[in-house]
């Protein structure tokens, strides 16, 4: 009985722990309306305002990862340079960005991408597509590519 009361207890401190900063953001900021003091509260909320700004925009990092339940607004689409591309073992394309994300070009779809010319820069456009799938448009060629985040 302890033993599940301790393990129930770590997992609730971890859950603390991790608490996203939008969260830690609205806490500071119902702190500050507790001040009495008009000038010190005024303070407070001034000290809070630039992080909760901060806390309220879409990152473009996490395009095409699953959402928190509560998320801030959504990134719509994300435009990047392809630093790398390369091909999987199947002949599926991979683009690895300039904004550090990893997209596969999926299975079931049968788009055959060509190369970049060398020394080209090669510009996509990912945005959401049906059902939760996601469409990578290469700048200056028709079509779209079906893909999944990697990384």
């Amino acid at each position: 009985m302890s033993l599940a009361l301790l393990l129930v207890l770590v997992i609730a401190a971890a859950s603390l722990a991790h608490a996203d900063s939008t969260s830690e953001t609205l806490s500071e900021i119902s702190r500050c309306s507790g001040i009495a003091d008009a000038a010190a509260r005024l303070r407070c909320y001034d000290m809070a305002a630039p992080r909760a700004k901060e806390a309220l925009l879409p990152n473009p990092q996490d395009f095409g990862k699953p959402a928190p339940p509560s998320s801030p607004a959504e990134v719509a689409q994300v435009t990047a340079a392809v630093r790398e591309f390369s091909r999987t073992v199947h002949g599926r394309a991979v683009f690895v960005l300039d904004n550090g994300q990893t997209w596969r070009q999926l299975d079931g779809d049968s788009v055959a991408v060509q190369e970049p010319d060398p020394g080209k820069a090669l510009n996509v456009t990912i945005s959401r597509g049906l059902f939760g799938s996601y469409n990578l448009a290469i700048e200056g060629r028709k079509g779209i590519v079906k893909v999944r985040r990697l990384e």
